[in-house]
């Protein structure tokens, strides 16, 4: 098991006076790009998918055409993303009761 971590010798420990030099420095840079992930991929057709997908197009074959045309996404992050719309929009469960 960890031991726990004595903050009041680490606090006795930190020069506050370099550590505020540094975050001044960090500040005037540019932060690290962050990552983009297969949402940002969908992001600007996801409106688009959803259509062809309630239209019948099941998830694999839009990620083939996807993939096709140069977006390599998986069906599976084309199911969790454009479901996670989907369900903001459609409430389910005991709110869905309540509003009918």
């Amino acid at each position: 098991m960890k031991s726990r971590t004595d903050y009041a010798e680490i606090i006795a420990k930190t020069n506050y006076t370099e550590l505020s030099k540094k975050l001044d420095e960090l500040a005037k840079q540019e932060p690290p790009k962050q990552r983009k992930s297969a949402a940002d991929a969908i992001a600007p057709v996801a409106d688009k998918l959803r259509e062809l997908h309630a239209k019948g197009w099941s998830f694999e074959k839009l990620a083939e055409s996807m993939k096709a045309m140069g977006c390599p996404v998986k069906a599976s992050a084309l199911r969790e993303q454009l479901g996670k719309a989907a369900r903001k929009t459609k409430p389910r469960g005991k709110v869905a009761a309540q509003n009918a």
